[in-house]
C-alpha cells in the first residue's frame, strides 16, 4: 500500500524522536541526551512522554490510517489530563506522583522542582489536547486558534532565554520552560497549522481571524501574567530596600554604641554602654541572614568583640594619659573598623537594590505597555479582518439573493411556458391516442375481415384437392400426385397461419376477465391434454405455482403454446427433460418453464416474440410463429412481461411474471 507523506506525520517523527531521545536519557541516567539544547532547565520525562505519545498521533495516518482517529483522540485525552494535573500541581504547591523526583534528582538544574512540568507548558499541551480531539463545532474552537495559543506560549518561552529572563521562576518559583521543550511545542503547534488548515473555516480569510484572535489572547494573558508578577517583584524589591536601609541603620546604631563606649569616662558607664552590643550584633545577624558574606563579618566581630571590650575595660580606671588613650583606640579600632566595613556594604547593597527597583519597574512597564498594545494592536486586525469578513459576506448575501430573485422569477416563466406546453402535449396525446385506437381497430378488423374471407377459398382448393385424390388418384402420375400434395399442404398450413392470426387479432378485442386462478391446478390440466395423444409422453416436473388473479382462458393459452413448445422442441432428445416452477419474487408473481430440447441462437432474441418469426427451419419444427406473440400479447395485457434465455443444443428458459393480487392488468 502506498504510504501519504505529509508535513504534519514527519513534524510526528520528529516528536517521537524527540520524546524517545529524552526519556531514554532520563532512564539511562546520560546528560547529553537530556541536555539538545544549552538551558538552566532541562525537559522532564512526562513532557517527553507527552511529546511521544503526540508524534504517534500525528505519524500513524502515513502508516495505518485505519485506527488513526481512535488513537488520535485517545492520544489527546492523556496530554489533557497529563497537562491538567501538572498545572494543578504547579498552582497549589501539591503532587501528583506524575513529577517522579527520583527519576530527575541525579541530575542538577534550575528546576525548583525535580520532574515537575512547568506551568505554562502544562497549559500548552491541555490547549494541544483540545486540538487533538478536534472535531467541527467542538467547545466552539477552532485549530487554528488552539495553535496559535500554543505556538505564541512556546514562542514566549523561547525569547525568554534570548532575553535572559525567568519570570516564572523569579517570581513565582515556578518550573522554566525548557527551551527544547518550546521548541518541540512549536513544531506541534506547527503541526495543527499545517493539518487541516482550511478545514474549519469556508475561507482563508476566517481561517486568519482565528489565528491571530489566539495570538491576541494568548498575548494579552501573557501580559497580565507578567503584570501580576511584576507588582509582586516590585513590592518585594521595595521590601528589600527597606530591610536594607533598616540593616544599615542598625549598624550605624552599632558603630555609635561602640563610639560612645570609646568615651566613657569609668567602668560603670563603660558597662552600660557595651551590655547591649552583643544583643544589638545578634538581631543584625538576624537581620542579614539574606547576606552570608555580611554574616561572615558579624561572626567574626563577635569572635573579637568580647576580648577587646574586656581589654578596653582593664585601660579605663587608670589615668587618661594619651598612651591609655592610645591604647584604647588600638582595642576598639578593629571593632568599629568591621562595623563601618558592614554599614558600607549595606549602604552599596541599598543603593544597588535601588538601582535594580527602579531599573525592574521601568522594565516592566516597558513590557506591560509593550504587550497591552500589541495584543490589542492584533485584537485591533483580528476585528478589522472580521469586519471584512462580515462585509464580504454581507456583499455576497445580497448578491445571493438577487440571483435567488431572478432565478425564481425565471423559474417561474419557465413553469408557466412549461405548463402550457403540457397542455398542449395532453392534448396532442389524447388526440394521438384517439387516432391510434381508431387505426388499431379499424386494422384489427381488417385483418379479421381479410383472414375470414381467404378462409373459404382455402377451404375450397384443399376440398377438391382432397376429392381429385380420392377419385382420380388412379389416373395422376407420380409427379402430378406429389404436386396435389403439395397444394393441399400448402393450403392447411395457409389455413393455420389464418387461424392464429385470428386468434392474435382476437386478443386485441377480447375483454380481459380476471379471477383468481390456481395455477398449478391449470398448469397440470394443460400438461395432461398436452400428452394424452403423445406416443411417448415426456418427463414434465411441475412444482407448486403461485395463484394468480388473471383472465384463465388467456392464461391457459399462455400455458399450451409454452408447454407445446416445450414438448416440440425437446423431441428430438433421447430423455426429455420438463420442469415448471414459480416464485414471488419484487412484489411480482414469476413463473418458469425449462426444457432440454434445441434451443436458439440469442443473437436473434429480438425476434423470439414477433409475429410469423420463426428461428427454426419450417422443416425442422412445424409452427406458424404466432405462438410466442400470443404469450407476449396476454402477460403484456395483464401488466407482466416474458423474457427467455437458451443455449444451443442444451435448451432453453421461458420466464413470465404477473402483478401480485388485483393490482395486474
Amino acid at each position: 500500500m502506498k504510504r501519504l507523506v505529509t508535513q504534519p506525520g514527519l513534524i510526528g517523527l520528529g516528536l517521537i524522536l524527540l520524546g524517545a531521545e529524552t526519556m531514554t536519557g532520563w532512564v539511562t541516567r546520560h546528560p547529553l541526551w537530556i541536555l539538545l539544547f544549552p538551558s538552566s532547565t532541562v525537559m522532564v520525562f512526562s513532557t517527553a512522554f507527552c511529546f511521544f505519545c503526540v508524534g504517534i498521533a500525528l505519524a500513524l495516518p502515513m502508516f495505518h490510517a485505519t485506527h488513526s482517529v481512535r488513537v488520535r483522540k485517545l492520544v489527546g485525552i492523556i496530554v489533557i489530563l497529563i497537562g491538567s494535573m501538572m498545572l494543578l500541581e504547579n498552582l497549589f504547591s501539591i503532587s501528583t506522583g506524575l513529577d517522579m523526583p527520583g527519576l530527575h534528582r541525579w541530575f542538577d538544574d534550575a528546576n525548583p522542582y525535580p520532574g515537575r512540568m512547568a506551568p505554562n507548558t502544562a497549559l500548552a499541551f491541555m490547549v494541544g489536547g483540545v486540538g487533538l480531539l478536534y472535531t467541527d463545532g467542538f467547545f466552539y474552537v477552532k485549530p487554528r486558534m488552539l495553535a496559535s495559543i500554543m505556538l505564541t506560549i512556546s514562542l514566549l518561552g523561547m525569547v525568554g532565554y534570548a532575553l535572559l529572563l525567568d519570570l516564572a521562576y523569579t517570581w513565582y518559583g515556578f518550573p522554566r520552560m525548557a527551551f527544547s521543550t518550546g521548541l518541540g511545542m512549536s513544531l506541534f503547534a506547527c503541526a495543527l497549522l499545517l493539518e487541516r488548515a482550511e478545514a474549519d473555516s469556508p475561507s482563508k480569510k476566517e481561517s486568519n481571524i482565528y489565528l491571530f484572535l489566539g495570538v491576541a489572547i494568548t498575548v494579552l494573558i501573557t501580559t497580565m501574567f507578567v503584570s501580576y508578577g511584576s507588582l509582586r517583584a516590585l513590592d518585594a524589591r521595595t521590601n528589600w530596600v527597606d530591610h536594607t536601609y533598616q540593616v544599615r541603620l542598625f549598624a550605624d546604631e552599632v558603630i555609635g554604641t561602640l563610639q560612645q563606649a570609646r568615651r566613657a569616662s569609668d567602668q560603670h558607664e563603660f558597662k552600660a554602654i557595651t551590655a547591649a552590643i552583643d544583643d544589638k550584633i545578634i538581631e543584625l545577624h538576624r537581620l542579614s541572614k539574606d547576606n552570608p558574606k555580611q554574616q561572615s563579618r558579624l561572626m567574626q566581630l563577635r569572635q573579637i568583640l568580647l576580648t577587646h571590650l574586656e581589654a578596653a575595660q582593664k585601660i579605663l580606671p587608670e589615668e587618661s594619659t594619651d598612651a591609655n588613650d592610645a591604647r584604647l583606640d588600638l582595642e576598639f579600632k578593629p571593632l568599629i573598623s568591621t562595623m563601618v566595613q558592614f554599614a558600607d556594604a549595606e549602604s552599596l547593597l541599598l543603593v544597588q537594590r535601588k538601582q535594580d527597583s527602579i531599573q525592574s519597574t521601568s522594565s516592566t512597564i516597558s513590557i506591560i505597555v509593550m504587550g497591552n498594545l500589541l495584543g490589542f494592536a492584533i485584537l485591533l486586525f483580528t476585528f478589522w479582518l472580521l469586519k471584512n469578513q462580515n462585509d464580504q459576506r454581507n456583499a455576497l448575501e445580497l448578491a445571493l439573493q438577487r440571483s435567488n430573485t431572478e432565478l425564481e422569477s425565471k423559474v417561474e416563466e419557465r413553469t408557466r411556458a412549461q405548463a402550457v406546453l403540457n397542455d398542449e402535449l395532453q392534448e396532442l396525446n389524447q388526440t394521438l391516442e384517439a387516432r391510434i385506437t381508431e387505426r388499431t381497430a379499424d386494422l384489427e378488423s381488417f385483418t379479421y375481415s381479410i383472414s375470414h374471407d381467404l378462409r373459404a377459398p382455402l377451404r375450397a382448393i384443399d376440398g377438391f384437392g382432397r376429392m381429385l385424390e380420392e377419385d382420380y388418384a388412379a389416373s395422376l402420375d407420380k409427379s402430378a400426385a406429389r404436386y396435389l400434395a403439395v397444394i393441399r399442404s400448402n393450403s392447411q398450413r395457409m389455413g393455420n397461419l389464418i387461424d392464429d392470426l385470428l386468434a392474435f387479432s382476437r386478443l386485441g378485442r377480447q375483454n380481459v376477465v380476471k379471477f383468481h386462478i390456481d395455477m398449478t391446478a391449470l398448469a397440470q390440466e394443460v400438461i395432461s391434454e398436452s400428452v394424452q395423444n403423445l406416443p411417448d409422453p415426456p418427463e414434465i416436473q411441475l412444482l407448486a405455482l403461485p395463484s394468480a388473479f388473471a383472465d384463465r382462458s388467456l392464461m391457459k393459452q399462455v400455458w399450451v403454446n409454452l408447454v407445446s413448445n416445450a414438448i416440440k422442441y425437446s423431441a428430438k432428445k433421447e430423455r426429455v427433460r420438463i420442469e415448471i416452477s414459480g416464485s414471488t419474487e419484487d412484489g411480482m408473481l414469476r413463473y418458469m418453464i425449462r426444457d432440454n430440447g434445441a434451443g436458439f441462437n440469442m443473437e436473434y432474441y429480438d425476434k423470439l416474440f414477433g409475429v410469423f418469426q420463426r428461428l427454426h427451419h419450417v422443416d425442422e419444427f412445424s409452427g406458424t410463429g404466432v405462438g410466442l406473440a400470443i404469450v407476449h400479447r396476454i402477460v403484456s395485457r395483464h401488466g407482466g412481461r416474458v423474457w427467455a434465455e437458451s443455449i444451443i443444443d442444451e435448451g432453453a428458459t421461458f420466464f413470465f411474471t404477473l402483478p401480485i393480487g388485483e393490482h395486474n392488468g
